[in-house]
């Protein structure tokens, strides 16, 4: 095991490419200890033939049912409101009316409110292209201008997450931590 100043390699080699086929498909198994998560392995996968990349998180450490509660009420908390989202995680504003489900292809990520409605978006106008019903073409436009203008921070919505494994975690601006509501078994060590 080799030691990096960002984490330990556990693995690094070349395999065959689940896309293309061709045996060169770099592979990368990186030990991670990061606050609030413990122990994390990071699986990064990229093909030299025909660029496909894959990342994936395994986290080793599972801790309690955690639910976090943040209203994001300006531009501030858009962009400065980190949000880490483990796989087992459901993201969900009901005032803006999405939810990111867990499941088998779901994926963990490190982002931005900011990011996360960027994602929001981007779903969404796969909707739109995909559906031919007039009315819930209608249905998502009005849903994408409303998530436009909580990108722009002009109006106040909550956001919850929710993970049976306390993988996850909303992390409010400096100075906004207060704000933050947490729900569940959290002891004062694990916020």
């Amino acid at each position: 095991m080799s030691e990096f100043s960002f984490g330990k390699l556990l693995y690094r080699g070349i395999e065959k490419c689940p896309v293309c086929g061709v045996e060169s498909l770099e592979v990368s198994e990186l030990l991670y200890e990061i606050p609030n998560f413990g122990n994390i392995i990071l699986y990064s996968y990229r093909c030299s033939s025909c660029g496909y990349r894959h990342v994936d998180l395994q986290y080793l450490e599972a801790k309690r049912w955690k639910t976090y509660k943040y209203i994001i009420r300006d531009d501030r908390d858009v962009t400065e409101t980190m949000i880490f989202r483990s796989k087992t995680c459901r993201i969900r504003s009901p005032d803006l009316g999405f939810s990111i489900d867990p499941g088998i292809a779901a994926e963990a990520f490190i982002t931005t409110v900011e990011g996360l409605l960027y994602k929001v978006l981007d779903f969404a106008e796969r909707m739109l292209v995909l559906t031919d019903s007039e009315e819930e073409k209608e249905r998502i436009r009005e849903f994408m201008n409303k998530v436009k203008m909580a990108l722009e921070g002009k109006i106040t919505f909550t956001l919850i997450l929710e993970d049976p494994y306390g993988n996850s975690l909303i992390k409010p601006p400096r100075g906004r931590e207060d704000r933050l509501e947490t729900q569940g078994l959290i002891s004062s060590e694990e916020q």
